[in-house]
Parts: structure tokens; C-alpha cells; sequence
């Protein structure tokens, strides 16, 4: 059986399935992935006050624009961060390793674990857009679930690349959030905000327009928003193979 068998309508319910058994068991994952569907719907029901609180603070009419990024980032964060304490609970189990005696192989059930992650995250992308971003014609709400669809991997595949054990794998947790708030960066009116674009995260910025001087347009942020993240998600499972021998 090839890798791409994984993905048989069958085979996949089971291992979606067994996954979300292994999540319900976990109160801390249970909650980290029902907390992905909360940042949109807080930003939906809070966006007056939160804009009348930012103007009468800070005099800035508009915050919302600066918060979104932030918004439809943190539920690719969240199971982002599910599934790599989930492939971290493998590494340290030598699940990984034992898998790649079978026809699947390692690299056959990593790639069923990122493509469930990216997914899911994508599927939230889309699932906010009418509440956090409706004037965004339907193009732009793709493109960014792709994006951030590729983000969740980067997040997922950290944690078990980088972390040595599970106490590891929650100190690097908050490195990884604060991820979510790179995009703030393309609010800088300088050329040098570009230096945040080494970060995949960083073109979620650009593709909502947040510079208050000439972006570097839709397509290709999302083009150097996708390639960033491929060579973060190729390093990180090389380092990842290596660690699961």
C-alpha cells in the first residue's frame, strides 16, 4: 500500500478516529482544540467595543484590521500544537520509528497527520471569513486558508523536530504563539518589514493589506507566503526523521 492509501475514505475515518480518541483523553488537547473555533467569534462580537476602547485609548479609529491576522492565525497555532504533541507522543514512543517497517512507512503517516492539520486549519480560515473579513471576496479567503493551511504544518511538525520531551515541547509552545503575532509586522511602513518575511506567518500581513505603504501584492505574497513555509516544513522533518531514527 502507498502512502496516498492512507487517504482512502476507510482507513482515513479510522485514523481520524483514533486520533480523536487520543485527544478526547487529554483534557489539555480536548480544550486547545476547542478553543479554535473561539478567536473569530470573539473577534465578530467584540469588534465595537474593541474599536471604540482602541479610539478612546489610543485614538485609533480602526483596531479590528490589526487583530485579524492574529485571529486566524491562533487556530492554526492550536492544532498545530495538537497534532505535534500528538507526533511528540509518537517520537518518544517509537510509534514513528516501528511504522517504518510498514508499507506505509514513517513519511506515509506524517503525511496524513499534516494533510488532517492543514485541513483543518484551512477549514477554519474559511469558517472565519464571513465573520472576521466579509468584505474579502471569496479568492482572498482561500488563498489565505491555503496559507494558513501550510502555517499549521510549520507549527506541527516544530514541536516534535525541535523539542527533546514533552516539558520542552510546552517552553517551545510559546515561542511558537508568539508566531501568530508576526504579521503585525507588515504594519510597519518600512522596507525593512520584509526582514519578517524569513517567517511564513510574517504574509498573512501582507495579504490583508496591512502596510500603510505599497504591499507587495496578493499573489505574490501568497506565492513567497507558501514557499517560506515549504523550506520551514522541509528543515523541520529532516530534523524530525533524524530524531525518530
Amino acid at each position: 500500500m502507498s502512502a496516498l492509501g492512507l487517504f482512502a475514505p476507510r482507513r482515513l475515518s479510522r485514523l481520524v478516529a483514533g486520533d480523536a480518541m487520543n485527544i478526547a483523553r487529554d483534557p489539555m488537547l480536548l480544550f486547545a482544540a476547542a478553543m479554535s473555533l473561539t478567536p473569530a467569534l470573539a473577534v465578530h462580537f467584540a469588534r465595537a467595543p474593541l474599536d471604540a476602547a482602541a479610539l478612546a485609548a489610543f485614538g485609533v479609529a480602526d483596531i479590528t484590521p490589526f487583530i485579524v491576522p492574529v485571529m486566524l492565525l491562533l487556530p492554526a497555532t492550536l492544532i498545530g500544537w495538537v497534532t505535534g504533541f500528538l507526533l511528540l507522543e509518537d517520537r518518544d514512543e517509537g510509534t514513528l520509528l516501528a511504522l517504518d517497517v510498514t508499507p506505509v512507512g514513517k513519511s506515509g503517516f506524517l503525511l496524513y497527520r499534516v494533510g488532517v492539520t492543514a485541513t483543518l486549519a484551512a477549514a477554519l480560515t474559511l469558517y472565519a471569513w464571513p465573520l472576521v473579513i466579509p468584505e474579502a471576496p471569496f479568492g482572498l479567503a482561500v488563498t489565505l486558508a491555503l496559507v494558513v493551511g501550510a502555517n499549521a504544518i510549520v507549527f506541527a511538525v516544530a514541536l516534535p523536530a525541535i523539542a527533546r520531551n514533552k516539558v520542552e515541547g510546552l517552553a517551545l509552545t510559546k515561542l511558537t504563539n508568539l508566531l501568530a503575532v508576526v504579521p503585525l509586522l507588515a504594519a510597519i511602513p518600512s522596507p525593512w518589514r520584509y526582514l519578517g518575511g524569513i517567517v511564513p506567518s510574517y504574509w498573512v500581513g501582507e495579504l490583508l493589506g496591512l502596510t500603510p505603504v505599497v504591499p507587495a501584492g496578493p499573489w505574490l505574497a501568497a506565492v513567497l507566503a507558501l514557499a517560506t513555509a515549504a523550506a520551514a516544513i522541509a528543515a523541520l522533518m529532516h530534523l524530525l526523521s533524524r530524531r525518530a531514527g
